[in-house]
């Protein structure tokens, strides 16, 4: 079905999210309420929200309020009404009764509900209204949590939950789950079970706040958050509603008793300290010192953060499953309080098999999509070794399930045929023995159809000489035979590139060697200048992080098939440079290419240096993909995809396109009127007011200064067009001069050592 428009009825923060979503992807969406201004405000709330809901500011103007009373008639176009009331049946049964009247007979209609059996929900419902509906809870926040379980009844129509799935994957980029009709159904009743068994045991094994979180982090394959610092972003009293429904509505579990809400945690709640919203939960800020509770006690104290060999071994270690295997073995406090969570969750869930999920996939897929664990369960258990982990529980005391029984006489959770996890395009090909170059830091691929893939996998996927070299490879071999159709840049790692490896720069500055320098970043300009002119088309595929050198390899590209989840941006003033591989003349051709060349016409074209002026000398960073094209780094031409599952095999399509369709190399800019002189000293001005106005500091003020020189075409009088290459070529003279500043080492050092830019 193509979803035209959509209603969402109930305005509150998990019902503006989802309408905020929905106008991302291009629906128009009506936003009802109880009273129309209470959906208006939670719109506006919306718009001013951070994290933003909305991906481009724009996209409110796709979202409608209005009341259920006054406006409900408005839904009878609609393609896809969602329910995101309280939940109370009653109060949806009488919603329902609104809906039904005004429903279009295509359309679908869904609950958000986490609370309620759907039987109970569809009970007054005719079969043919029963055919159209389906639960479908989306985390929160809506646009970040990729997870969406879907439950469909007993009368639902297969055509109908197909045609969702497919929606909720391509348009909403969603990882869809099939979850039965269950208490908090899959990722909630082994995420929450978890976390409560955590709870449970570090008062019970007389662990802190602290070590708990180091040790259920990174090193076990759960986020940084780890278990504390998540349960006080998600909320003390959510965590607790959920867990109360489980203790509630679960007679029969074998661990019931653990959704039973510590009287510790309880009376944290009832004095409001809630978590990050309440400013405490089980941290608690005071001034700089970050503080945490003492079970003992109930009281917030200062412990220093621990240390364990087996966490500082495990973080070694090549594969998550390798540094869970190893802590799991471990004989220290890690290790000890990693055997008595982790196993026993993966009891729980093997014991789950048949009541939430029917198969070992959904449930994996769930709580890495839902609760960001780098492995699912079943997925980390046959990684280690089925038999392995049967031996550990047994071990310590924790009941083999039967399934596990069965498993472990094959080894195998998954099918022998089927593979762990949802493997990439980028680790299909890998895995097939695809590969055709490597090197410790890059990879070039065979993905198929006789295109090629370049995948570099340095620390946080910075860009080196090794990188670089290897791309230029990677462009002869797809030169030199027409059996390739072209070439995609793309990775598989959390962040496409943090950008240019400033450890080598600060290397180079210190033992003065300007010459090697120049040549890496003469290095740097050659290669991605090449990507434009070389006879076979570049996709680039970037997803979240692309900064600095990460987005000039990006902006390098024929074309840009961007992940929706894109934050782009040419940073390297935070470090007291400015782009160094020819970020700063992709930047410029983006802004004037569509401005008018007849040169007898007068033609102001300062308004579009600024703009690009703007962007880099503010390190501005796009938000989303939409936003990296408002900010001129992605090109009308460029395309963006929602499912980041679907971004490789999508880039790899445009490649073909253009294979196919005469692809010719891009032509050099010939556009490039810049004012020179003249045009520089308006913007020197301009910094030189703002310096001393106390909003940029002196060597803001000088990285500013050469900036504007390159911009404006350094000595141009105007009346021809500045080539390409005079423009690299200033560039380059502008980052050399920039490295021999003190203040430039100090502020590449600051951020080496702490992540974080200084203003100096």
């Amino acid at each position: 079905m193509q979803i035209r428009k959509a209603a969402v009825l109930g305005a509150g923060v998990m019902g503006s999210g989802i309408a905020a979503h929905l106008a991302n992807a291009g629906v128009d969406v009506e936003l009802l309420d109880l009273k129309p201004e209470w959906a208006a405000g939670a719109l506006k709330k919306a718009q001013k929200q951070r994290p933003a809901p909305f991906m481009n500011k724009r996209f409110s103007g796709r979202v409608r309020t209005g009341g259920f009373d006054e406006h409900m008639d408005r839904i009878a176009d609609c393609q896809w009404v969602i329910e995101v009331v309280t939940e109370n049946l009653q109060i949806k049964h009488s919603l329902y009764e609104k809906v039904l009247p005004h429903l279009h007979s295509d359309a679908w209609l869904t609950s958000n509900t986490s609370g309620i059996p759907l039987a109970s929900l569809v009970e007054n419902f005719d079969a043919e209204v029963k055919a159209r509906f389906f639960i479908t809870h989306f985390f929160n926040p809506a646009r970040y949590m990729r997870l969406l379980e879907v439950i469909p009844g007993p009368d639902t129509s297969q055509e109908n939950i197909t045609a969702f799935n497919l929606f909720a994957e391509r348009r909403l980029g969603k990882g869809v789950v099939l979850a039965k009709d269950t208490v908090n159904f899959i990722a909630n009743r082994i995420g929450v079970h978890g976390m409560m068994l955590t709870l449970h045991k570090t008062i019970e094994m007389g662990y802190s706040v602290r070590e708990v979180d180091v040790i259920t982090g990174p090193a076990t394959g759960r986020p940084s958050s780890a278990t504390f610092k998540t349960a006080d972003l998600v909320g003390l009293d959510t965590l607790a509603h959920v867990a109360k429904n489980c203790l509630d509505n679960l007679p029969h579990d074998e661990d019931r008793d653990l959704f039973a809400v510590p009287d510790v945690v309880t009376k944290l709640i009832e004095s409001g300290a809630t978590g990050r919203k309440a400013g405490a939960g089980f941290y608690k800020k005071v001034g700089r010192d970050i503080l945490t509770l003492d079970f003992a006690t109930g009281e917030y104290i200062s412990v220093d953060k621990p240390k364990f060999d087996s966490i500082k071994k495990a973080r070694s270690k090549s594969s998550v499953a390798e540094r869970i295997a190893h802590v799991l073995g471990a004989d220290d406090r890690a290790g000890a309080f990693a055997r008595a969570t982790i196993l026993r969750s993966l009891a729980y869930s093997a014991n789950r098999l048949g009541e939430i999920a029917d198969d070992v996939r959904s449930i994996d897929d769930a709580m890495r999509w839902g609760f960001n664990w780098d492995m699912g369960p079943f997925e980390l258990w046959q990684s280690i070794g089925v038999s392995k982990v049967n031996e550990l529980m047994e071990s310590e005391g924790v009941p083999v399930p039967q399934a596990a029984l069965e498993a472990a006489k094959t080894g195998h959770w998954y099918p022998e045929n089927e593979e762990l996890g949802k493997p990439s395009p980028l680790q299909r090909a890998a895995k097939l023995g695809n590969v055709v170059a490597s090197s410790h830091t890059t990879r070039t691929l065979d993905i198929g159809d006789g295109v090629l893939a370049f995948e570099f996998f340095t620390k946080m996927n910075s860009l080196d000489n090794s990188v670089v070299e290897n791309l230029e490879k990677a462009i002869d071999l797809a030169e030199s035979s027409s059996e390739w159709n072209g070439l995609v840049i793309a990775n598989d790692a959390e962040r496409f590139s943090v950008g240019a490896n400033i450890m080598l720069i600060a290397m180079g500055i210190q033992s003065k060697n300007w010459a090697q320098i120049e040549q890496m970043t003469k290095m740097f300009q050659d290669a991605f200048q090449r990507m434009q002119r070389c006879s076979i088309p570049i996709v680039a595929a970037p997803h979240n992080l692309a900064l600095g050198g990460g987005c000039e390899i990006t902006l390098g590209a024929d074309r840009i098939r961007a992940h929706s989840e894109l934050y782009m941006g040419l940073v390297e003033v935070g470090v007291g440079l400015i782009p160094g591989a020819g970020g700063t003349l992709e930047l410029l051709k983006r802004n004037l290419e569509n401005v008018p060349l007849d040169r007898d016409l007068v033609f102001d074209r300062t308004s579009y240096i600024a703009r690009t002026f703007t962007a880099i000398g503010m390190a501005k960073v796009s938000t989303s993909a939409f936003e990296a094209r408002d900010l001129g780094y992605l090109r009308s031409r460029d395309a963006i995809t929602f499912d980041r599952a679907k971004l490789v095999h999508d880039a790899k399509q445009d490649v073909l396109h253009l294979a196919s369709t005469g692809y010719t190399p891009q032509p050099e800019a010939d556009y490039l009127l810049l004012p020179g002189p003249n045009g520089a000293a308006v913007i020197e001005a301009s910094l030189y007011q703002m310096n001393v106005g106390g909003f940029i500091s002196e060597h803001d003020r000088l990285i500013g200064g050469k900036l504007a020189r390159v911009l404006t075409g350094g000595d141009t009088d105007g009346r021809r067009a500045v080539t390409e290459q005079e423009i690299l070529d200033l560039e380059r003279e502008a980052f050399l001069s920039l490295c021999g500043e003190e203040k430039t080492l100090a502020r590449i050092n600051h951020m080496l050592k702490t992540n974080k830019p200084l203003r100096n």
